[in-house]
C-alpha cells in the first residue's frame, strides 16, 4: 500500500500533463501512487498518460467515456486511491520535488493538524514565472491554521493542488459535490473545516498555471452563479454562522447577484444584510456597506449574458 495517493484530473492538457506527472514521481518521497483521471479529453491526453502509466508502476489511468467534470473526474480518483495520505494536483500545475516529503514531515509533526496546504508560484502558460504567487492573489487569513472555518466563509485561499490531507477526512467529510461547479473545491474546504483542523506552510511548494483555458478566464459568468450558489449552500448548512458572518453571506450574494444583472433579488439580499449586521453592533460596518449598495446604486455592471 502506498503512503501517498495523489489525483489529477485531466482534461484537455495533453501539452501539460507529462511535466505535471513527472514532478509527482521525482518527489523526494517516492512512496506513492498517482491516478490520472482522463475526463474524456477531446486531444491526445489519454495516449500521453498511457505512455507515462506504461514507464512507471506508481501511475494509473482511469478514462471516462464522456465528460463528467472536475468533481466526478476526482471522487473516481479517490474512491481508487489506497494511501494514508492523499493528495491532488491538476494535469497542467506542478509540484516542487520536496513538496510531499514537507507536507508529510509537517503532519507527522503536528497529528492534532488533518489537513496541510502551502503557497504556490504563479507561471504562465509557458511554465515562465510571473513573480507573484498564489498567496499574494488570494492572501490567506493570519491565522492560517487551526480552525479556519470562519475564514472560509466567505472567500476561498487554499489552492487545491497544494492540499495534502489525511485520509479520515475523506472517510468523515466525504466526497466533492458534483452539483457543484467551479468552486467545488471550496465548499469541500468548508465541508473538512467543520470536523478538522488545517495547518498553512508559507513556503511555495508547487507552481500554479494560470493560462487561456484556466477555468477561472474562461467561465465568469459561471462563476458568479456558482459563487451565490455556494454562499446560499453555506448559509443553510453551517450551522455556527453568527450574526456577522450571516450578514457577509447576504451581502456575498447580494454582489453576485449585482455583477450578474439580478438587480430586484440582489437588492433583497443587501437589505436581509443590512438588518442582519444591526442586530450586533460590532457588525455595523457590513450594514453600512449594505445601505450604501441599496441607496446609492454602486452595484457593478452586469455581466454579458
Amino acid at each position: 500500500m502506498p503512503r501517498t495517493s495523489i489525483v489529477m484530473p485531466c482534461y484537455n492538457h495533453a501539452g501539460f500533463i507529462a511535466e505535471s506527472v513527472r514532478a509527482i514521481l521525482a518527489q523526494t518521497d517516492p512512496d506513492l501512487e498517482l491516478i490520472i483521471v482522463n475526463d474524456c479529453s477531446r486531444d491526445n491526453s489519454l495516449s500521453v498518460a498511457n505512455e507515462l502509466a506504461a514507464a512507471d508502476s506508481r501511475v494509473r489511468v482511469i478514462h471516462h467515456t464522456y465528460n463528467q467534470g472536475a468533481s466526478r473526474s476526482r471522487n473516481d480518483g479517490l474512491r481508487a486511491a489506497a494511501g494514508h495520505f492523499i493528495g491532488f494536483c491538476d494535469a497542467d500545475d506542478i509540484w516542487e520535488p520536496r513538496k510531499l516529503a514537507t507536507q508529510i514531515e509537517f503532519l507527522n509533526r503536528h497529528p492534532e493538524i488533518a489537513v496541510v496546504h502551502c503557497d504556490a508560484s504563479i507561471i504562465d502558460e509557458a511554465g515562465k514565472f510571473t513573480g507573484k504567487t498564489f498567496a499574494q492573489l488570494y492572501n490567506p487569513p493570519i491565522e492560517a491554521s487551526g480552525q479556519i472555518l470562519p475564514h472560509l466563509i466567505t472567500r476561498n485561499f487554499i489552492n487545491i493542488q497544494t492540499v495534502l490531507m489525511r485520509r479520515g477526512c475523506l472517510e468523515q467529510a466525504g466526497y466533492f459535490d458534483g452539483n457543484i461547479k467551479w468552486v467545488e473545491d471550496w465548499w469541500y474546504w468548508v465541508c473538512v473545516a467543520d470536523k478538522f483542523r488545517f495547518g498553512y506552510l508559507p513556503e511555495p511548494l508547487a507552481r500554479y498555471r494560470v493560462h487561456s483555458q484556466s477555468t477561472n478566464r474562461v467561465q465568469g459568468r459561471g462563476y458568479c452563479i456558482n459563487r451565490y450558489k455556494l454562499f446560499r449552500r453555506i448559509l443553510r448548512k453551517v450551522r455556527t454562522l453568527n450574526s456577522g458572518q450571516r450578514a457577509s453571506l447576504y451581502y456575498e450574494m447580494g454582489s453576485e447577484l449585482a455583477l450578474l444583472g439580478q438587480r430586484k433579488a440582489s437588492s433583497a439580499c443587501f437589505r436581509k444584510a443590512a438588518a442582519t449586521a444591526t442586530l450586533s453592533f460590532s457588525n455595523l460596518r457590513i450594514a453600512a456597506k449594505s445601505l450604501a449598495r441599496l441607496l446609492f446604486k454602486k452595484s457593478p455592471a452586469g455581466l454579458q449574458k
